[in-house]
């Protein structure tokens, strides 16, 4: 479940403490040493230590990770990763290799249980809805809730648990820092633009394909518990 999401833990550490990060084997730059510059090993230090950077979040690695993309690219491929970048969202990544003989190094993050995922998807295609008025997403809790609903367990008509639901749907995703409370409104919070290129359209297509039938078979259940026919 959620598999597309298995890679999207955020265990962020912050640049300044990024100065201990080497690379086995490195030589002295200078004539004829591979050692990357300063800027460019914390930043590459920075997408190994992070599920994602942003600009807001990490100015001093994102300005980096442009000047030395090649560079760390190539790092990033000698570990069987891709490196994402984009630009309009500003926001850029890894990937594992989808080459069939390529290690599987980060199957082993934990990942994002049912209504997490579903959530991920809400809020991808409601950044899409709203990008072009420049403003900030935001969403309510209220709406996760709502959202929420047409995927509930069968015979779950609990409001108390469909609260519960909503908020540790919304504390997964929070602690992805793809959306943030709002400090003066504990119900409001803003929608990260990272979460469009980190959440694919084949992504969100094929998740919202499998949540629909879902959720179709939630009301099916429900039909037959009330003795209607089906």
């Amino acid at each position: 479940m959620s598999e597309g999401f298995d890679r999207l833990d955020d265990h962020s550490v912050a640049d300044d403490d990024l100065d201990e990060y080497g690379f086995e084997g490195d030589e002295p730059s200078g004539p004829g040493g591979s050692q990357l510059p300063h800027a460019a090993r914390r930043a590459l230090a920075t997408l190994l230590t992070n599920r994602f950077i942003t600009r807001s979040r990490n100015r001093s690695a994102w300005e980096a990770l442009l000047t030395f993309e090649h560079e760390i690219r190539e790092r990033l491929a000698d570990m069987y990763l891709l490196l994402v970048i984009d630009r309009d969202y500003e926001v850029a990544f890894k990937r594992q290799d989808p080459a069939e003989d390529a290690p599987k190094l980060l199957r082993r993050d934990k990942p994002l249980h049912r209504d997490a995922s579903l959530l991920l998807v809400f809020l991808r295609k409601e950044h899409t809805y709203l990008d072009a008025t420049d403003e900030p997403v935001m969403i309510t809790r209220t709406q996760v809730a709502e959202f929420l609903r047409p995927f509930r367990e069968y015979d779950d008509g609990d409001e108390a648990r469909l609260e519960r639901r909503a908020d540790a749907a919304i504390r997964a995703v929070a602690e992805l820092r793809l959306m943030t409370p709002n400090p003066d409104a504990d119900y409001l919070f803003t929608v990260s633009p990272a979460v469009v290129p980190l959440i694919g359209v084949d992504e969100v297509m094929r998740l919202e394909r499998y949540f629909v039938e879902a959720a179709q078979a939630a009301d099916v259940s429900d039909d037959s518990a009330n003795g209607e026919p089906t």
